[in-house]
């Protein structure tokens, strides 16, 4: 099971990016066999906020945020529970908010948190497992 940070999302859509192919063909991969996958419902406007800035095209930014309300994905509201436990971990991690709230959905749901973001796959070793899309992809390309 995973939770895919809108850093990997973003990265799919940013053609020339590092990583975008292996960004790409891991959200290919979890869509086509609809493997579990848990995201916080913030990473809908996150997302068309991130397209619409380094693309320059608010459209597209509002095309891809539909599209991808209608992938087959585990929607995680932010209650008090979850804000509680992102706090948590916030804090003893040193994370941005929204950063925090993707670990909290992983820890929360028993989920590999897979993400582009340094302070993810650096600040949270012991706690959720992180992941490069590269090394998640490598991953799910060994297993039947």
């Amino acid at each position: 099971m995973f939770t895919i940070d809108a850093s990997v999302w973003v990265n799919a859509e940013s053609p020339g990016e590092p990583s975008q192919a292996d960004s790409r063909a891991f959200i290919h991969i979890i869509s086509t066999r609809a493997i579990p996958t848990f995201v916080p419902t913030l990473v809908v406007p996150e997302i068309a906020g991130a397209i619409a800035r380094v693309r320059g095209d608010a459209a597209l930014a509002g095309r891809l945020a539909l599209a991808l309300q209608g992938l087959p994905l585990g929607w995680i509201a932010l209650d008090e529970s979850l804000a509680r436990t992102a706090a948590d971990l916030a804090a003893a991690h040193r994370l941005r908010g929204t950063d925090s709230v993707y670990a909290a959905v992983a820890l929360t749901n028993n989920c590999d948190l897979v993400s582009l973001d340094r302070e993810h796959l650096t600040r949270l070793t012991g706690v959720v497992r992180t992941l490069t899309p590269s090394a998640a992809l490598a991953r799910l390309r060994s297993s039947p």
